[in-house]
């Protein structure tokens, strides 16, 4: 392997999540700059989980001491740093998993006072991130983010109940990767390249290796030449009926008077593959209801030399479909496998790359011509080639993410979700802290006092939710609720910080959609509900 082939120390650190989000979404992350507020156990894997992959850079916020309650449930500490300042500790332990991120942290004054003096700089994070944050601390938290429009993650957790709650003013969802993708072929409304080159090839003087590797989305395209002038229509088969008619004819192009009678008892594996494929390559072509309602957006509409990048790319696509594209996105340049040679495999995707290329560069002159308009080129078009191409690329996926204010939740009487009983209950549990100042079932010196708690955990549950709350379940989820005490589990801190992390790097790469807006684990039932409140 030559030297410049070789791949680079990164490469092999990062090999796995490279495959995950690409170069461009590793050093999206590496220029991530992420606060956290609170370093006990939850917050530690949280952190743990994003330096590790390489995060630029995080604060952590955390005006307490180490504990022995911390040394029993945080991984990051042990007995001799007791009374020792709980956010340098657990800084210095997390920069040592990573020498590239640069960790720092405040542990005087309290986050609470940082409030109060509204002078720290929320908005030079990526993301702010809380653990176990008391409810009154987190609403003027949340509050605050949400005039700077600096997304938030509540992660929490409660015994064997972890929770996250996703707040996002606006979040741009570049590179979502879904699962099941139709391959963007164009066989309603093809691209005039390919119809040359389907044409060029005469099906009956092919040899018989030829009509072997003949790729199958070849033989779909002549099979529907055939079936559209048989029937004097230029759409697609959709009935049952129609495309048994287009299967014949399909089978009448696989015979070939080359092969001899033992070929013809063959299946031939080109022809199968096109018939195989045809649900998923034989659809219409057209712009998706979430791609209609971006371009209608009010943000795309009325762009302003404060718009945000996506809105300027997103009008340009919009002008883009609305003249060249005769009402489809850019072409997205991908041919997928299938059974032919390389050479005409290699033809196919010539066809398509090229024409995604002229179409990501006149989308890239229509950006030009709005951020000159808006006095923005100096800025923001440098580098626009490259990321008009991710954005042509993924057209069809993009989407804008818009979740519930913290502040504006949802009355959660009326939800059904059995997981939900367990955020409702958690709910509870801040309106005891509130009252008492602990939570239920923490500090206990005797079984009567659990007994005390629980009773007033009910009485403030009839007040807040009236008596529907308390049918039986319900009553057992304030009982489990009281006997954990408010206690953090190290299994459970593991999971939620974990999911908490995937989504902080959703948020900070733009890529996967992160979740709207609230998840929540149950580590009894070893179950999972996301819900939007």
């Amino acid at each position: 392997m030559s030297k410049s082939s070789a791949p680079g120390t990164k490469q092999i650190q990062y090999d796995r999540q490279l495959r995950l989000w690409g170069d461009h979404g590793q050093k999206a992350l590496e220029s991530g700059r992420v606060c956290l507020i609170g370093a006990n156990a939850l917050g530690a894997e949280i952190l743990k989980d994003l330096v590790l992959p390489g995060l630029g850079s995080f604060t952590i916020i955390d005006h307490e001491l180490v504990t022995l309650a911390d040394c029993g449930s945080n991984f990051f500490v042990h007995s001799s740093m007791i009374n020792q300042s709980r956010a340098r500790v657990t800084c210095d332990f997390l920069t040592q998993l990573n020498p590239d991120v640069h960790g720092i942290y405040i542990d005087k004054p309290s986050i609470d006072d940082v409030l109060k003096q509204n002078t720290f700089d929320f908005s030079q994070f990526n993301v702010v991130i809380t653990a176990n944050l008391s409810i009154n601390t987190l609403n003027i938290l949340a509050n605050h983010l949400w005039i700077l429009k600096i997304p938030l993650l509540v992660a929490r957790i409660y015994g064997f109940i972890g929770t996250i709650r996703l707040q996002v003013f606006e979040h741009y969802v570049i590179e979502a990767h879904p699962d099941d993708t139709i391959p963007d072929l164009r066989l309603d409304r093809p691209l005039n390249a390919f119809v040359n080159y389907c044409n060029s090839i005469d099906f009956n003087s092919l040899t018989r290796e030829e009509h072997l590797h003949l790729p199958s989305l070849m033989i779909l395209f002549k099979t529907l030449q055939i079936w559209q002038k048989q029937r004097n229509r230029n759409d697609l088969p959709n009935t049952r009926i129609e495309k048994d008619e287009f299967k014949k004819i399909l089978d009448q192009l696989s015979h070939h008077s080359a092969y001899d009678i033992q070929d013809k008892a063959k299946h031939l594996e080109n022809f199968e593959e096109a018939k195989r494929t045809v649900p998923s390559r034989l659809v219409n072509t057209n712009l998706p209801l979430t791609i209609k309602e971006l371009f209608q957006d009010q943000s795309c509409l009325e762009l302003s030399d404060q718009t945000n990048i996506f809105w300027f790319i997103i009008h340009a696509i919009k002008l883009f479909s609305e003249n060249e594209g005769q009402g489809l996105l850019p072409v997205r340049g991908e041919v997928p496998d299938m059974i032919t040679n390389t050479n005409s495999y290699i033809k196919l995707l010539k066809i398509y790359q090229e024409q995604a290329k002229k179409d990501c560069e006149i989308v890239n002159n229509y950006l030009f011509d709005l951020l000159k308009k808006y006095n923005r080129l100096s800025n923001e078009y440098i580098n626009s080639y490259d990321l008009v191409e991710i954005y042509c690329k993924n057209a069809l996926f993009l989407r804008v993410l818009r979740t519930t204010a913290i502040k504006n939740e949802n009355d959660l009487r009326d939800e059904t979700e059995s997981n939900l009983s367990w955020y409702t209950g958690l709910h509870l549990c801040d309106l005891f802290y509130e009252k008492f100042r602990r939570y239920p079932g923490e500090f206990l010196s005797d079984e009567r006092q659990f007994e005390i708690d629980l009773n007033d955990l009910k009485q403030i549950s009839k007040k807040q939710f009236s008596k529907d709350f308390m049918d039986d379940d319900k009553q057992q989820v304030l009982e489990e609720l009281c006997r954990y005490g408010a206690s953090e589990l190290h299994s459970i801190a593991a999971f939620i910080g974990g999911c908490c992390a995937q989504e902080a790097v959703k948020l900070i790469t733009h890529q996967y959609i992160p979740i709207d807006n609230t998840l929540i684990y149950n580590g009894i039932q070893q179950s999972i509900n996301v819900l939007k409140l």
